[in-house]
C-alpha cells in the first residue's frame, strides 16, 4: 500500500520571523534657500527686462491694442513711414488719415462721422495735434 505523509507542524513554534531594517527617513538633495532664490529671481527679472526688438515694437509708456493685418499691409506702411521720414508706424498711419482730410479726398460728411467717432473715443486732440482743422 501507499505510505502516508504526515506533517510535523512542531517546529513551526520554533521560527522567529524575519527581522525588518528600520527604514530611515531620505535626506533632500537641496535644501530650500531663500537667498539662493532671490538671486535666481533678480536673474530671471534683469532677463527680462532686456529690451526686445522687433515689427510694430511700441512706444515706452504707451498703450496699445493688436489688430491683424497682413505682410503686404505692413511692408506699404513701412514703406510709406520711410519716405515721409515718421518715427513709427502709428505715426505713418495718422499721417496718412491726415493728409486724406486735408487734401479733401474725404467728404465733409464722411470728415463729421470721422470727426464724432474721434471724440466718442477721446482721441480727437491727438489726431488733430492743435485742435481739428476745418479746412
Amino acid at each position: 500500500m501507499a505510505e502516508t505523509l504526515r506533517f510535523n507542524k512542531g517546529d513551526r513554534a520554533r521560527k522567529k520571523p524575519k527581522e525588518i531594517e528600520e527604514t530611515k527617513p531620505s535626506e533632500p538633495q537641496n535644501r530650500f534657500s531663500i537667498t539662493d532664490f532671490n538671486n535666481q529671481s533678480k536673474n530671471q527679472r534683469s532677463e527680462d527686462t532686456k529690451p526686445k526688438r522687433g515689427k510694430g515694437r511700441p512706444r515706452k509708456n504707451k498703450s496699445t491694442k493688436s489688430i491683424r493685418i497682413s505682410d503686404e499691409a505692413v511692408d506699404i506702411i513701412n514703406a510709406y513711414k520711410q519716405i515721409t521720414d515718421q518715427e513709427t508706424q502709428d505715426d505713418a498711419v495718422i499721417d496718412a488719415f491726415r493728409k486724406a482730410i486735408n487734401d479733401k479726398e474725404i467728404t465733409d460728411d464722411k470728415k463729421k462721422v470721422f470727426d464724432l467717432l474721434l471724440e466718442v473715443k477721446g482721441v480727437k486732440d491727438f489726431f488733430y495735434e492743435n485742435g481739428p482743422r476745418n479746412n
